[in-house]
C-alpha cells in the first residue's frame, strides 16, 4: 500500500522526473561524445589519407613513377611513428615503394575512404590494425594506396566511452540521491503545512506555519495561509463573543420566563390552566437545554476545553454511566450492559466526554430497542468507545444528515428532542482529534467514538 501511495504521489513522481532527466542528460552526453569522437577520428584520418594521395598524385603526374616512389619513401621516413599507410604499385603489379608488402586482396584499385583491418608489415606484427584508406588507380595501371592508422584513436575513444559509462553508473546513485533529497525537502515543507492544517482542524487556532525567510513560493503560501488563519481566528473569537453574549442575553429572559410560569402554576387552580402552564414550563426547560447544548457545541468546535484535558479512566467512566442510567433504563424496560478493556485511559475533557456519552445513551433510550451496550477497547494505538442498541437504526443514506445540528429524522418526529445530541458528540470527538461514525449493528445502530494518538494512554494493571 505504501508503494502504491508513492506511485500516485506528486512529490515522488516529481523526484522520479528529476532522476530520469539527470540520467537522460548523462546518456545524451555519452552519445554526443561518442559521435563527436568517431566523427573527429574519421575526419582527421581521411584528411591525412586524402592529403597523401593528392601530394603523391601530383608528383606522379609531374615527374613520373620514380619520383612518386621517392616521395612515398620520404613520407614514410618522415613518419617515425608509422601511422601513415603508403603503397605504390607499378603497372605490372610490382611494388615500387611503401610500408605494406602487397596490395590487400579484398581492396579494390579505386575506392573512396573506408575503414579496413590490415597487417602493418614490417613494422607491425600480430593482430591487424584498423586503418582508414583511400585507393587510387592511374590511367597507366599504376595503383596508389594511402591511409592512416586509427587503431590508437579508436582505442582512446573506447577508453573515453568506458569512462563515460562509468560516470553513468556513478550518476545513477547520485541522481537518485539528488531526487530523494529534493523530494524530502518538498515533503518536509508540505508536511509543515499539513500538520498546521491538522492542528487547526482539531481546534488549535494558535498554530501557524513556520516561515524560513527564503521568500520562495513555500514561504508565500505559508504567509497566505497564516494570514487566512489569523482572519479565521479573529472571526472565531468574534463568534465566540457573540454566542456567549447571545447565550447570556437569552438565558436571563428564559430563566425569568420559567420563574413566572412556575409562579403562575402555583397560583393556578383550574386543571386546564395547570396543564398548559406545565407544558410551558417544560418547553422553557427544553429551550434552555437547547441553548446550553448549542453553546457547548460551538465551544467544542472552537477548541475550548482542551486546556482541561486529564487522564480519564474509560472503564470507570462507562461504569459510572451504566449505574447512572440503570434506574431510568429499568423504568423503560431497557437493559444496559458494559464491557471495557481494563487499564484503558484517554487524555480528554471528562465533563465534555461525559456529556457526549450521556447524549448517546439518551438517544438509545429514546430511539433504540430494549438493549443498550457500552464498550471500549484499544485498536492500533487508538481508543474506540461504542454505544449500540438493537432499535431500528439509521439508514446509511441518512447518517450524514443525522449528524447535522437540529436534524430530526422522520421516524423520530413524534419524540421530544432538539436534534443536537449526535452533533454534540461529533464535536466532542473532533475536539479530541477523533471522529464519530454511525454504523449498522444489524439490527440497531452502533455509534463509535474514535480517539487517535496522542490522546490515548494504555496503563498496565
Amino acid at each position: 500500500m505504501r508503494v502504491m501511495r508513492w506511485r500516485h504521489s506528486v512529490i515522488w513522481r516529481f523526484a522520479l522526473l528529476i532522476f530520469l532527466m539527470q540520467i537522460a542528460c548523462v546518456l545524451v552526453s555519452l552519445l554526443a561524445v561518442h559521435r563527436f569522437t568517431s566523427q573527429s577520428v574519421n575526419h582527421a584520418s581521411r584528411e591525412i589519407a586524402v592529403g597523401l594521395r593528392d601530394d603523391i598524385s601530383a608528383t606522379y603526374a609531374a615527374a613520373g613513377l620514380a619520383a612518386a616512389g621517392a616521395t612515398v619513401r620520404s613520407r614514410i621516413a618522415a613518419d617515425p611513428v608509422g601511422d601513415s599507410i603508403l603503397l605504390l604499385m607499378g603497372p605490372d603489379g610490382r611494388r615500387i615503394a611503401g610500408n605494406l608488402d602487397e596490395w590487400p586482396d579484398h581492396l579494390g584499385s579505386a575506392e573512396s575512404w573506408r575503414l579496413v583491418n590490415l597487417f602493418h608489415d614490417p613494422r607491425q606484427n600480430g593482430d591487424p590494425q584498423v586503418m582508414g584508406i583511400v585507393s587510387t588507380r592511374f590511367p597507366d595501371g599504376t595503383r596508389l594506396l594511402t591511409g592512416h592508422v586509427v587503431e590508437s584513436d579508436l582505442r582512446f575513444g573506447g577508453y573515453l566511452e568506458a569512462a563515460l559509462l562509468s560516470a553513468v553508473l556513478l550518476a545513477v546513485p547520485l541522481a537518485a540521491g539528488a531526487a530523494w533529497l529534493s523530494a524530502s525537502i518538498m515533503q518536509r515543507r508540505l508536511h509543515a503545512v499539513a500538520d498546521t492544517a491538522s492542528a487547526v482542524e482539531t481546534g488549535d487556532m494558535k498554530r501557524r506555519i513556520t516561515l524560513t525567510g527564503s521568500g520562495d513560493m513555500f514561504d508565500a503560501v505559508g504567509e497566505a495561509i497564516n494570514a487566512m488563519l489569523d482572519r479565521i481566528t479573529g472571526l472565531v473569537n468574534e463568534l465566540r463573543l457573540v454566542t456567549d453574549g447571545l447565550a447570556h442575553d437569552l438565558r436571563s429572559p428564559l430563566t425569568r420566563l420559567r420563574a413566572v410560569l412556575e409562579s403562575a402554576l402555583k397560583q393556578s387552580h383550574g386543571e386546564a390552566g395547570v396543564i398548559a402552564l406545565e407544558r410551558a414550563v417544560e418547553e422553557s426547560d427544553t429551550l434552555l437545554r437547547m441553548l446550553d447544548t448549542a453553546l457547548l457545541i460551538s465551544r467544542a468546535e472552537a477548541g475550548i476545553g482542551r486546556e482541561s484535558f486529564t487522564a480519564v479512566d474509560i472503564p470507570a467512566l462507562l461504569a459510572d454511566f451504566q449505574d447512572m442510567y440503570d434506574a431510568l433504563a429499568e423504568d423503560r424496560n431497557v437493559t444496559i450492559s458494559m464491557t471495557a478493556e481494563p487499564g484503558l485511559f484517554l487524555h480528554s475533557n471528562r465533563e465534555m466526554l461525559g456529556q457526549a456519552l450521556s447524549n448517546l445513551i439518551d438517544n438509545g433510550l429514546k430511539y433504540g430497542g430494549d438493549r443498550i451496550e457500552l464498550s471500549a477497547h484499544s485498536e492500533a494505538g487508538s481508543v474506540l468507545i461504542e454505544v449500540s442498541d438493537n432499535g431500528p437504526g439509521v439508514p446509511e443514506e441518512l447518517r450524514t444528515r443525522a449528524l447535522s445540528r437540529f436534524a430530526r429524522l422522520d421516524v423520530s418526529r413524534h419524540i421530544a428532542g432538539a436534534g443536537l445530541g449526535l452533533s454534540l458528540a461529533a464535536a466532542v470527538a473532533r475536539l479530541h482529534g477523533g471522529a464519530l461514525v454511525l454504523g449498522d449493528r444489524a439490527p440497531g445502530l452502533i455509534v463509535t467514538l474514535s480517539f487517535p494518538d496522542p490522546y490515548v494512554q494504555v496503563k498496565a494493571d
